[in-house]
């Protein structure tokens, strides 16, 4: 049977065509004992059965690009017992053409590691948390009773309409005129990478302790501030230093986990929901961290009571609106900007949700894809009172010498703030 592909599928597989990144989101859950492997592989098989899209297989067309049910599911969990395998398998990629959509690793060590990864095309950052809070309670469920499956599946619409379907003809125009720019843009900034040929996928991760996460959380109670504005305000600071932008305007593309629109919560289905807002700002060098940080809130708190994240929306839905057949498929490829710098926060993974039985965590992280140079984002999640800081790229030794350098010039900024 054959499904219709929306429109952020379409953008997602895009980002490989132009260069940006290879359209995966990564998920690694560490945990501090070991867990049952063979009931691991039957959960995530039971997971995959449960969320259909997951099975099915991609087919591109200028026309109508659309999904397909497949009539064999191919390897999709793997046990590895070295860590250089664990890092190859989380740094590769899903085929959107033969399936699944999400694959699996499982290292056995003094205390497993699990790897998951899953086709960006298919979800986004908060629909692969719903991914892993499911495998974790089918496999908890499994451990009890073997022959466990959900009685439920989740395959509803995957279309963005139910973002966009509150808002009135004058807010459209609103936003498709004042927010015209609030959308990825290919910023003249870059973040300096190597020109060395010889590159590899990775991944490099930061943690920021529980003592200063906590410290951080405490401030933003009290000063009406969120964590976020905090991580960006070190985010600007960090790179007007090491662009040498002083004074000048300059604009970072976050993400913007678009559910926040949704008038029913409780969504059925896996999909991409997510947008983009541009984040401007002057970062002085002689500043101080506390008025970097007014600046930043402010603007967030503007955008917030702004239509945020939905100008990007509404493009696309006029575009795939008016125009038909292979037209508007040509028009984005042609008009999509890939901006060189940007950054995500995931967000909080629920500790409450995440458990699987009998094995606890020590920590878990997700991030987005993998970039291309010149492109460079960096992610955030947060797990039990940890933050994981993480920056994928195709790059060389040289690139990751200068994020381990960006890592410790964020951790001057917060611990110089806290």
């Amino acid at each position: 049977m054959k499904y219709k592909a929306e429109t952020f599928d379409y953008l997602q597989y895009l980002y490989h065509t132009t260069g940006f990144n290879d359209h995966q989101v990564h998920c690694v859950i560490k945990f501090e004992t070991k867990v049952n492997s063979l009931i691991m592989k039957k959960a995530a098989g039971i997971l995959i059965n449960t969320v259909p899209i997951l099975a099915r297989v991609y087919k591109q067309n200028e026309v109508c690009p659309y999904w397909e049910d497949s009539d064999t599911l191919k390897e999709y969990f793997y046990v590895v017992e070295s860590y250089k395998d664990f890092e190859a398998f989380t740094f590769s990629k899903t085929n959107e053409e033969l399936g699944p959509q999400i694959k699996f690793c499982l290292l056995r060590a003094e205390s497993d590691s699990l790897s998951i990864v899953v086709n960006h095309m298919v979800t986004d950052g908060a629909g692969i948390k719903h991914c892993v809070y499911l495998l974790s309670e089918i496999y908890s469920r499994l451990l009890i009773e073997s022959d466990y499956k959900p009685e439920y599946v989740i395959d509803g619409d995957r279309g963005f309409k139910d973002v966009i379907s509150g808002l009135s003809l004058i807010d459209k125009i609103k936003i498709l005129i004042f927010n015209k720019k609030d959308n990825n843009q290919s910023i003249q900034y870059k973040f300096p990478m190597s020109i060395n040929e010889n590159i590899s996928p990775f991944i490099l991760t930061h943690e920021v302790s529980t003592e200063r996460y906590t410290q951080i959380r405490n401030f933003c109670n009290l000063n009406m501030v969120t964590v976020n504005d905090v991580m960006l305000t070190a985010y600007f600071r960090v790179l007007s230093k090491i662009i040498k932008i002083d004074g000048e305007l300059f604009g970072v593309p976050i993400m913007i986990d678009m559910r926040r629109h949704l008038k029913d919560k409780s969504l059925n289905t896996l999909t991409n929901l997510s947008s983009t807002a541009i984040i401007n700002a002057c970062v002085y060098q002689d500043e101080s961290f506390l008025q970097t940080l007014e600046k930043i809130s402010n603007e967030m708190k503007n955008k917030k009571n702004n239509y945020l994240g939905l100008n990007t929306f509404l493009k696309l839905d006029t575009l795939f609106g008016f125009c038909k057949g292979k037209l508007p498929y040509k028009i984005l490829k042609n008009l999509l900007k890939n901006p060189n710098i940007c950054m995500t926060n995931i967000g909080i993974i629920d500790s409450e949700k995440l458990v699987f039985l009998g094995s606890p965590i020590s920590n878990a992280y997700i991030c987005g894809s993998i970039k291309y140079r010149p492109h460079f984002q960096m992610a955030i999640s947060s797990f039990n009172n940890k933050m994981t800081l993480s920056v994928n790229l195709y790059g060389s030794q040289e690139d990751r010498d200068a994020i381990s350098e960006f890592f410790a010039l964020i951790d001057d900024e917060l611990l110089n703030f806290t």
